[in-house]
This record gives C-alpha cells, sequence and structure tokens, in this order.
C-alpha cells in the first residue's frame, strides 16, 4: 500500500563517493558499537565470520583517507564480488593487481566512530538502511546516470569527467531528473559544495547554469544552504553537490565528497553543514532527505549484490547489460518521519530515490524503467504512524 507523503513538502538528496557500506557503517552492527539495533545490522559483526579463512581480513581504519584510488571499473568489480575464492571475496585481489606495492589490505578497513562524527549521529538519530546497492557493479558515471535517470548509456566513467563535453542523453525530455521535476512544474535547486556538480559537462545542463549564475534560481554556493532553510527560501527538492576530489578547479580545497585520496573528514563537514541546515527554521517539520553514496569505491562489503538485471537501454555504448546490482552502499534517511535509531531493512537503490518522487509528485509513476525495477521506494524506510501524525518533535542537536 503506498505510503501518505502528504506531509512531506521538502525532499532533499545528497550523494557522496565511492564507499561501501561495511567501510563506512559496518561497524554500528558490533556488539560493542551502542547502536540499538546492532544485533540486526548486517555488518562487521558478519562480514568477520565471512572473512575468518581468508589471508587479509576486516581490520580498523588505519587513516582517514586512502592513496592510491583503488581502481573500480566494470572489470575491476567483477574480480571483486565474483573472485575464484569466491563471491565478495576479491577486494584486495583487484586492489594489488593494480597496485602491487602498496599496503593492499586497506581495502579490507572498517570505519570507527571517531571518524564519523556526523555520519555516526546521523545514523544513530534517524533510519539506517543496511540493504541499499549501487545500481550497477560499475563506476561512478554509470551509477550517478542512473540515479539521476534510472538508465546509462554507458558502463564506464572516463578519466578527468568534470572536462567531458558530451551530451549523455542526447536531449532526450524527462531523462535527467531535473527535466522531470521541471516538465511536471515542481520547484528544485542544487547547492554546489565546489565549482562544479555532476552533470555540468552536459551541454544543455552547463547551458542552463550559465543562464542562472546572477539570479541563482537554481544553483547556490553551499554557503547559503543553512540561511536558506532558515528563512524558507527553498524549492521542492533539493539536491546538495559535493567539492569533488576529481574536479579540476579545486586547486588545494579539501574535496568534500569522500573519494579517495580525500580525506573523510571533508566528508564529515559536508553532513554536519547538510544537518545545520536541515534542522534550521520550520522547514525541519515536513522535510525527507536522502543521504548515501554513488558505488562502494572498490572498499570491501561481504553482502552479495541481488541478482537484479539490468539491460542496456537503446543507444547505449555498451552490449553486454548487468546481471546483478551493485555492491552495498551506505544509506541514511533524515527526517522527523524516519523514526529514530531505526533500520531500514527493505530493499533499495539508488532509483529507490527517484520511485520516491514520482510516489511524492506523480501518483506513483516515474518512468517504466524506474516503475518496474525489483527495488521498494525510499519512502519504506518512512514510518506510517510518524507519516500520520505530523512531526515526531525538535530535531536532536548534532553538537550535543
Amino acid at each position: 500500500m503506498p505510503k501518505d507523503l502528504s506531509r512531506v513538502q521538502t525532499v532533499v538528496i545528497a550523494m557522496l563517493e565511492n564507499r561501501s557500506f561495511d567501510h563506512i557503517l559496518g561497524y554500528l552492527g558490533l556488539p560493542d558499537s551502542g547502536h540499538p539495533l546492532a544485533g540486526r545490522i548486517e555488518g562487521i559483526q558478519h562480514a568477520q565470520v565471512y572473512y575468518a579463512h581468508d589471508t587479509w581480513q576486516p581490520r580498523p581504519i588505519t587513516s582517514p583517507s586512502l592513496t592510491p584510488d583503488p581502481p573500480h571499473e566494470r572489470e575491476d568489480i567483477d574480480t571483486q564480488i565474483n573472485s575464484i575464492a569466491g563471491p565478495m571475496h576479491g577486494f584486495v585481489q583487484s586492489y594489488q593487481n593494480a597496485y602491487p606495492n602498496e599496503d593492499v589490505a586497506r581495502v579490507m578497513e572498517y570505519c570507527i566512530k571517531g571518524y564519523l562524527p556526523s555520519t555516526d549521529f546521523l545514523a544513530r538519530n534517524f533510519a539506517l538502511c543496511d540493504n541499499w546497492f549501487a545500481c550497477l557493479p560499475a563506476s561512478t558515471l554509470p551509477n550517478r546516470l542512473m540515479a539521476m535517470s534510472g538508465y546509462a548509456l554507458v558502463d564506464h566513467t572516463p578519466s578527468g569527467y568534470f572536462q567531458i563535453t558530451q551530451d549523455l542523453f542526447h536531449n532526450n525530455p524527462d531523462d535527467l531528473v531535473y527535466d522531470w521535476l521541471t516538465a511536471r512544474g515542481i520547484s528544485w535547486r542544487v547547492y554546489l559544495g565546489g565549482y562544479s556538480f555532476f552533470f555540468m559537462q552536459m551541454p544543455r545542463v552547463l547551458s542552463l547554469y550559465e543562464g542562472d549564475v546572477q539570479a541563482q534560481n537554481l544553483f547556490r554556493p553551499i554557503d547559503r544552504l543553512i540561511d536558506d532553510f532558515q528563512s524558507g527560501d527553498l524549492p521542492q527538492v533539493v539536491f546538495v553537490e559535493p567539492l569533488y576530489e576529481d574536479d579540476y578547479r579545486r586547486g588545494s580545497a579539501a574535496a568534500s565528497d569522500d573519494h579517495p585520496p580525500a580525506s573523510l573528514y571533508g566528508g564529515q563537514r559536508l553532513l554536519k553543514i547538510v544537518y545545520d541546515a536541515l534542522s534550521a527554521g520550520d522547514t525541519w517539520n515536513n522535510l525527507v532527505a536522502f543521504i548515501s553514496y554513488d558505488e562502494h569505491g572498490s572498499f570491501f562489503d561481504h553482502v552479495r549484490p541481488p541478482a537484479i538485471p539490468t539491460a542496456p537501454p537503446p543507444q547505449a555504448q555498451y552490449s553486454i547489460g548487468f546481471s546483478t546490482l551493485g555492491v552495498r552502499v551506505p544509506g541514511i534517511v533524515v527526517s522527523p518521519f524516519a523514526p529514530p535509531a531505526s533500520l531500514c531493512e527493505g530493499l533499495l537503490d539508488h532509483t529507490s530515490i527517484l520511485k520516491f518522487l514520482g510516489e511524492k509528485f506523480n501518483g506513483g509513476r516515474y518512468t517504466d524503467l524506474v516503475d518496474n525495477r525489483a527495488v521498494q521506494s525510499a519512502s519504506v524506510a518512512l514510518g506510517d504512524n510518524l507519516l500520520a501524525t505530523g512531526s515526531a518533535g525538535p530535531p536532536p542537536s548534532m553538537d550535543d
């Protein structure tokens, strides 16, 4: 039965880069994590058993950054998922194939609370999703295309993707979520944590941005985020973009996307800004925020991706489809309608957010590709009683 989302007035979407669930949130499943549902979380306690006989086993993190960046294209992920040693046993081998002289066991590290103060706070106070997967066992660009449209015409990420000038959708209508929202009269805005946003390389989106530089109706710097939430100067859908590690205009500024070799601390600062905005003003009483990662970045995860296939769409630049989802990634739903310290075990991928938008704004329909995908809407993380009665109270303070 569809959720009653009538109380939801503002939807916030923030997607970081290249970290797996076990790596970022798996520690919450350990008996000493203090999470009230630790025993149910599919985390490190299960990974330790799964890898008990491997040479390289899960270990606590030794540094907030990792250099060099583990390879994470389609072929690399196939090695990780379908290793000759068994499913999900190929993470170290994949890293070792590319960098035989590095500390390859670092892809088997998991974070602990001290490294992730913002993430830890959000996971403990709202809905933690431990069954959220990347859409494809592929790299950044294919997964972000899936997240923003429900399909991908490419299955690899070209190097220097912020310098690519190609239209990845051939200007078809309703392909990018921005277009889908505009076509239905739903207001939206992108807040930029850096100098670019991910799809700025697409000519028609770049033109939209350049035409908005003065007015800043559609694209604003993240410095305005908290003030806009405080004043209520907000659209119906808010996208938050980090400062990307791969942004060639970044200079010496610290990235906030968590993409190695970026430090995890940049992402924690970004999430603190986002939550300070969410909890400012009256908007809190009617919002839902989704926080996830585009793909796992070749960090380990012990859960085998579900056998949900994705066929190449028309005009795709690849001919062999995908037989499974991608590797599991962190997912947190922040909202007064998300039960505190709850665990969402519904099967999700990034198109679950698109399903949510269709559920909220278009009578339960997004596109046929998205609607027919065998994952649930992200609304499954929300409590029916909270949606019915309104806010559960003021937002908890991250500074306490």
